[in-house]
């Protein structure tokens, strides 16, 4: 695939992903495993893509003060930890395995995009006191973990565990942003030192996600809505997810 082309998809992908507050990862590591047929190598641009875009927008979400750092800091730590261990798993376990568990994982995500029912279901329940700290410990080195084995930042799961612990929804996704940068930053640095990619391919994705993620922040304030784009791409999440599984068939 050309550079040029590439950096189209990447910056479609980066624009239209951050309207709807994903960093993009789950797209991003089947669309270069297909190019490249190097699922340790996906994981790796992946994350570093996700780490830009999370990037960006955790520097709108500070200043504007929606990051609950008691809440954050404890989480990043954990899930900072559980991505380099996530990552050794990446070097050990079968691609097949690997492949499999990202498939089902897509199609939890897209289905759960598709119906949008997370914020309904988790606001019926909150956790105060010692027990939210403890929840975050054990959740953040769990999400880490899937993180630096699959390559994703994990957002689609820490936004409904920040539910469950009374966030409002802009609060839990600017939060979860902030949580994410830290999650995909620590998960390929674990990875880049066995990576050797083409750096005009990593230059033109880095900068096709940078300015997609900025024109989707800003176009997200005007007509476009976002619960049609997220519906939108969670069937083509379900799409691409039917599609990897049938080479298990």
């Amino acid at each position: 695939m050309e550079i040029i082309t590439l950096a189209l998809i990447v910056f479609c992908a980066s624009s239209l992903f951050s309207m709807i507050g994903l960093g993009g990862a789950i797209f991003y590591v089947p669309f270069f495993y297909w190019i490249s047929g190097d699922f340790i190598s996906s994981v790796t641009i992946a994350l570093l893509l996700n780490t830009i875009t999370s990037g960006s927008a955790a520097i709108t979400y500070v200043r504007k003060q929606m990051v609950d750092f008691k809440i954050t800091i404890p989480f990043i730590i954990a899930s900072m930890i559980g991505a380099q261990i996530g990552a050794y798993f990446t070097k050990i376990v079968p691609v097949s395995l690997l492949l499999f568990v990202f498939s089902m994982l897509m199609l939890f995500v897209g289905e759960e995009m598709i119906f949008s029912r997370a914020q309904v279901m988790y606001r019926e329940k909150h956790i105060d006191g010692n027990k939210r700290y403890l929840l975050i410990v054990i959740c953040g080195f769990l999400i880490g973990t899937v993180s630096g084995m699959l390559g994703i930042g994990g957002g689609t799961f820490i936004v409904p565990l920040l539910l469950i612990l009374g966030f409002t929804i802009k609060r839990a996704a600017a939060s979860s942003g902030f949580i994410v940068l830290f999650t995909s930053l620590s998960a390929f640095m674990a990875h880049a030192s066995s990576w050797d990619p083409d750096p005009y391919m990593v230059a033109a994705a880095v900068v096709a996600s940078f300015l997609g993620a900025q024109l989707g922040s800003h176009l997200m304030h005007g007509r476009i809505k976002a619960e049609t784009l997220q519906k939108m791409f969670g069937a083509i999440l379900l799409i691409m997810a039917i599609k990897m599984l049938s080479g298990f068939i």
